[in-house]
């Protein structure tokens, strides 16, 4: 299979604006893989990326899914050919700055994808190959340690997870369940219904000023009153002291950004996690830089979240993907149809905050004949 020397890439042409422009192929290494991009999915870090942190000519975007155009020599043996179809995600355009999900080809390690099966779209690989459903997993099963779909506890405990209608939080609201645990969580009315059917047993309204006494009573109603666990998706706004106070002494809360400094933890443990940590092996050359933030190196990290999180698309997914566990549709998605150049008015949608209750995922060819990934047919939208 011939390569093109160019490709078509969404950059930053002047801070807080993109465009599409052509550019070199991104180079891949030995250990690495080159990807074509069919369908990409959407996340509120790419625009904070465009915004606050790329420079003009770099490359956006971070979840995609598509086909294994070229494999690195040292990257033989790691379970991916030419052809295959794969998802995953990249921090766009930060690390490597030709090397955004949100253009023709995208460039990752192996060990950073999973095996797209046959009845999972591309539009739906997206996003579950994304940041969103990769940072639940880090925070409930490689951070708090549930166990996972196949083994879950015995005695339903409680979980709380707060945005249940975010991007995270409909995935952790989804994992939390499917571990044996009975999710409360906090959304607007009118994604109730929603997060109630991934699993959510209490949902109450993030709006109530009452909500932290509402949600102990529900502890209580369910048991001991404890919640020993709890994912803050929001992690603003006072989002981590109700979190904290709700929790309790003992208890353990992930969070999406760093907390107050002055915070109460009211004997609370509270760790904070930046997905990316899982892109790289901790003593990778460029380790430092995937997890840093303006300048600063951002949460502590686990010496195993690149392993971890590799074993989790080696072979946990696939499982979940195989029993049904997660599936086509499991979060409603808003899918856009014009290709890269739709891509400004989707990141401007995911800006505007009109996000809740869905992903925002945009393909970028559309199958139109063949059937396994090696003979499939793509028109370019």
């Amino acid at each position: 299979m011939s390569l093109p020397s160019q490709h078509r890439a969404l950059v930053v042409t002047e801070k807080g604006k993109v465009g599409v422009k052509e550019k070199p192929l991104p180079k891949f290494s030995d250990e690495e893989i080159l990807v074509r991009v069919r369908a990409v999915a959407l996340n509120p870090t790419d625009w904070k990326h465009v915004d606050y942190l790329l420079k003009p000519g770099q490359s956006v975007g971070c979840d995609f899914a598509g086909d294994v155009a070229a494999v690195g020599n040292n990257a033989t043996n790691k379970g991916f050919a030419v052809g295959d179809a794969v998802a995953g995600f990249v921090r766009g355009g930060f690390v490597v700055s030709d090397n955004g999900a949100f253009q023709e080809y995208v460039v990752t390690l192996p060990e950073s994808v999973w095996h797209k099966p046959e009845s999972l779209p591309y539009e739906d690989a997206a996003p579950m190959g994304g940041i969103a459903l990769s940072t639940a997993v880090q925070a409930l099963h490689h951070r708090l340690g549930l166990p996972f779909a196949f083994e879950p506890i015995s005695s339903p405990k409680p979980f709380l997870v707060w945005g249940g209608s975010s991007g995270v939080g409909m995935y952790a609201i989804k994992l939390a369940s499917l571990s044996g645990y009975k999710v409360v969580t906090v959304a607007s009315q009118h994604n109730w219904d929603l997060v109630k059917s991934l699993g959510a047993s209490a949902v109450f309204d993030y709006k109530d000023p009452a909500i932290v006494t509402h949600i102990q009573d529900w502890a209580f109603s369910e048991g001991n009153g404890l919640i020993e666990y709890g994912l803050d998706t929001i992690s603003e706004n006072g989002s981590i002291e109700k979190s904290v106070v709700i929790l309790g002494e003992g208890g353990r809360l992930i969070t999406l950004w760093p907390p107050p400094k002055d915070l109460n933890t009211h004997g609370v443990d509270v760790h904070w996690i930046l997905v990316y940590s899982a892109l790289k092996p901790k003593n990778a050359d460029d380790f430092t830089k995937m997890v840093e933030w303006n300048g600063k190196i951002l949460p502590p990290t686990n010496v195993d979240d690149f392993t971890k999180m590799a074993e989790w698309n080696g072979k946990i997914l696939p499982k979940y993907l195989e029993t049904g566990k997660l599936h086509k549709g499991v979060v409603p998605l808003k899918v856009y149809t014009g290709g890269l150049d739709e891509l400004p008015e989707a990141i401007d949608y995911v800006r505007q905050g009109k996000t809740s209750g869905q992903k925002v995922v945009v393909l970028l060819e559309r199958e139109t004949g063949g059937g396994s990934a090696q003979s499939a047919q793509f028109q370019k939208l």
